[in-house]
């Protein structure tokens, strides 16, 4: 009787600590969770979804380009209008027709290129298809209404790559990709997918007026 006692308080010592360790398990996991939760949520609030800088920006002209059919850029036309642009800031943008985070991209790219229209701000927003036709990117482009920047679309891909490395731009082949280039050539920023329109315009604004 006495050695069944024993087992038994043993077998309810044990069971206790094995309690204890489950719950301090659950308590770590969900210290864990909330701890995420509320990253996220400073991230989301106060860092990429932070409201607009609050600058005067030069009334857009909002010129269209619906009209204008899609220009094919070799890798040198590129290269030479980085070359020229007069150390003003690129706003580079690679995206593909059928690319799906491209599609809910767009709407960005365009507003940001509205309203910076008539602003020092160069956009060069290049789609990368393989034997992509004009016709093929303005139908595309076609069914997001009016566009504000110059369609353009890569002729061919060699030498693209080279030119990207050269600039520091390094391109992990994931689109849409978008990279921000100072006064300097230096790459401010650069980031594979989608982000909320606020995290890219305050980038810019901070590149064009310094705030």
């Amino acid at each position: 009787m006495p050695n069944q006692k024993i087992i038994s308080l043993k077998k309810y010592k044990n069971s206790r600590t094995l309690k204890k360790i489950g719950e301090s398990k659950k308590m770590f996991f969900l210290v864990i969770v909330v701890g995420a939760v509320l990253g996220l949520f400073v991230w989301n609030r106060y860092v990429e979804n932070f409201a607009a800088i609050d600058v005067k920006i030069p009334e857009s002209k909002n010129i269209i380009f619906n009209d204008q059919a899609p220009i094919a850029m070799t890798t040198t036309q590129i290269a030479n209008e980085f070359e020229h642009s007069d150390s003003k800031p690129i706003l580079l943008y690679i995206y593909t027709t059928w690319c799906k985070v491209c599609v809910k991209n767009f709407t960005t790219i365009n507003e940001i290129s509205r309203e910076f229209q008539n602003t020092d701000l160069q956009i060069i927003a290049i789609a990368i298809d393989r034997n992509l036709e004009p016709a093929s990117l303005q139908s595309y482009l076609g069914k997001f209404g009016d566009i504000y920047f110059q369609p353009r679309f890569l002729a061919f891909k060699e030498g693209f790559m080279e030119f990207l490395q050269k600039k520091n731009i390094n391109y992990n082949n994931r689109i849409p990709f978008t990279v921000l280039i100072s006064r300097d050539g230096e790459v401010v920023m650069k980031y594979s997918g989608a982000k909320n329109k606020n995290f890219l315009r305050n980038k810019i604004v901070k590149e064009l007026y310094g705030s």
